[in-house]
């Protein structure tokens, strides 16, 4: 008898054969699968948009990304070769719009077989709105109280605006950027400094950086002091004449220092007429004269002006 061929020999039992050769097959496979390992990154998402429409919704800022591979394949993967981006510069109309992750690899996580990659969430929904922008100021955040007896009259913000962009229906909620802190507490002169803007809403961009400079104002206090029942004196008048009745006294306040105001003492002729061209009797309205001290703001002094009879001094 001729013995069977090898091509005759491996053609019996053809159909088992191949059973068992796809079973072996799978056993390999899920063997392997079994033994990959698994690593998870979590990376910023990246999100591509045009000139015209803006993400008006929140949406996630990291995304989780699964590795699954041979552990020494995986594990030197650094996390800078793994991104994750979605994009939106295709869209062009108002709207809400889910979009696909997608997973980039670049450097040390290129050229690995085996390699899945998984984006958790795979997709996001984000809606849409027209882009616009607008310049609003920039308003420090003062907290503290400065140092007794001292205040705050003033600052300077250098800007002192923003240009922001973003969805129309944010961007026309903001009337004022505001900065972070700035301490005033046991301040007793002026200082400057430097401090970060804050922006209250991630889906609007701020141009022009992200620190302003400020100059702050610190000065002692001003209180008010009124004064009343003031003589009026009259200075100048020429010996030939007097005047004919009582002069009405006067009030005062004066703004400074609580400090110097409380201890601030009238001079006896801080109110008075000048009767230099006193000439003749008659009568004469004069203006009444402060002569308070540098230091003080006259915020008010009556009366203004008087009138006064004047008379020759008999012999």
């Amino acid at each position: 008898m001729k013995a069977p061929s090898l091509v005759e020999r491996a053609l019996v039992d053809w159909p088992a054969k191949i059973v068992c050769l796809v079973l072996a097959l799978l056993l390999f496979l899920f063997y392997r699968m079994s033994t990959l390992d698994q690593r998870y990154f979590s990376v910023p998402l990246a999100v591509e948009s045009n000139a015209n429409f803006a993400p008006a919704s929140t949406y996630p800022k990291m995304v989780k990304i699964k590795l699954r591979g041979e552990t020494d394949s995986i594990y030197p993967i650094l996390e800078s070769d793994i991104t994750a981006s979605v994009d939106l510069a295709r869209f062009d109309a108002e709207g809400e719009v889910r979009v696909p992750i997608r997973a980039h690899l670049s450097g040390t996580a290129l050229g690995i077989d085996p390699l899945e990659v998984t984006v958790d969430p795979p997709e996001i929904k984000v809606r849409l709105e027209r882009r616009i922008g607008k310049k609003v100021p920039v308003n420090p955040d003062f907290r503290g109280f400065p140092e007794t007896g001292f205040e705050l009259t003033g600052y300077t913000v250098n800007p002192s605006t923003v240009d922001i962009s973003g969805p129309r229906s944010a961007v026309s909620k903001i009337a004022t950027v505001t900065t972070d802190a700035v301490d005033l507490s046991g301040r007793s002169a002026n200082f400057s400094g430097t401090t970060l803007l804050l922006n209250a809403n991630p889906l609007v961009d701020l141009a022009g950086g992200e620190r302003v400079e400020y100059n702050v104002a610190i000065e002692p206090t001003t209180y008010v002091r009124s004064f009343s029942d003031i003589p009026i004196l009259m200075s100048g008048l020429d010996p030939r004449f007097e005047a004919v009745g009582e002069l009405p006294s006067g009030t005062l306040r004066l703004r400074g220092t609580n400090s110097e105001l409380s201890a601030y003492v009238l001079p006896f002729d801080i109110l008075s007429v000048n009767c230099v061209n006193v000439n003749q009797g008659g009568v004469y309205s004069l203006p009444v004269q402060v002569s308070a001290s540098a230091s003080f703001d006259v915020v008010e002094s009556a009366p203004t002006e008087i009138q006064i009879t004047f008379r020759e001094v008999s012999p």
